[in-house]
């Protein structure tokens, strides 16, 4: 039974609970099952299936094959398909980086309406990456963007707002912009709202939650940072929210990072100095550092911490 076809009259009876259960019982089930559902025809499981792929999710990585899968359902009109063709030319999964190429993409979705890719074309028109800077222009695409739901977008409306880009500053609204995108779980949301909140009422007992939010969502090279702007920090709590950040950033499996806790823990940043674990972390950077090379692979695409099996669930919830 394991080996055999599953069908696309198979796959709508089961309905989505049953499919939920299967596709959480283990990363290769899952793949059997959302690639029968892709080449079954079913938009939202060739979306899932070239996530699978280009991020290696229960099957060998192949950045290529999963950009071939975007593009069938960009091809069929679906815009999270033309915003993830969009993605793989502008990061290089499965072909050569051309920006130009991902902006193109992503203005098709944007003007669809599509919140992601409305996001992703406002960035390329902030930093002027394969298309001509325009920040008012970025402006307006991430004020779509927040409209539909996008915390990111949020986020950026508020740094607009404070640094005063193109017109005056208003750091209130900055503030308020900020406090809505670390609502919506977006973990630099989370700490220009910690930041912003402590700089202008002096509430470290208000700050501090979202401070230590972002550092635990927050990818190693955000916590790198993070554990950069605190480190130096008068107040002991955020020393020690520095030291969690430093460690977080060792998920990275870089010897820096390992060597950047190991001497946060010998210095005692995060409070007493600790010279066994100190110790301890320098070691590992040392075989880390010696190992031998493991054989080429492509690196996963950093992406924000959520989980992939969460976003192919969402994609095949609407399999009836």
């Amino acid at each position: 039974m394991r080996d055999e076809w599953i069908t696309y009259p198979a796959l709508k009876r089961m309905g989505a609970d049953v499919l939920r259960e299967r596709i959480s019982e283990s990363p290769e089930e899952a793949a059997r099952w959302v690639e029968a559902g892709a080449l079954n025809g079913l938009l939202n499981a060739q979306l899932a299936w070239g996530r699978m792929l280009v991020e290696g999710h229960g099957v060998p990585r192949d950045p290529k094959a999963g950009l071939r899968w975007f593009t069938v359902a960009a091809s069929a009109g679906n815009l999270e398909g033309i915003n993830m063709v969009g993605r793989c030319h502008e990061l290089g999964w499965g072909t050569p980086i051309d920006r130009g190429e991902a902006a193109r993409h992503y203005r098709q979705a944007a003007e669809g309406g599509h919140a992601w890719a409305q996001f992703n074309l406002a960035t390329l028109l902030l930093h002027g990456s394969g298309v001509a800077p325009d920040r008012h222009e970025a402006l307006r695409w991430y004020a779509r963007a927040a409209r539909g739901g996008n915390v990111k977008a949020m986020t950026m409306i508020g740094r607009y707002l404070e640094l005063g880009w193109d017109r005056p500053a208003r750091p209130d609204a900055a503030l308020r912009w900020y406090r809505r995108g670390a609502a919506g779980e977006d973990y630099r949301g989370q700490f220009d709202y910690a930041r912003l909140l402590l700089a202008r009422t002096g509430d470290l007992a208000a700050a501090l939650p979202w401070f230590a939010r972002s550092v635990e969502a927050g990818v190693p090279a955000f916590c790198r940072q993070v554990a950069q702007g605190l480190r130096e920090a008068p107040a002991p709590e955020l020393r020690r929210l520095a030291l969690r950040a430093l460690e977080r950033a060792t998920e990275s499996g870089d010897p820096a990072d390992l060597r950047a806790y190991a001497a946060g823990l010998a210095e005692g940043l995060g409070g007493a100095p600790d010279a066994a674990a100190a110790r301890a972390h320098f070691e590992r950077a040392r075989e880390r550092e010696t190992a031998p090379p493991a054989s080429a692979t492509p690196p996963a695409p950093a992406r924000r911490r959520v989980s992939l099996k969460a976003k192919i669930r969402r994609l095949l919830d609407r399999l009836r």
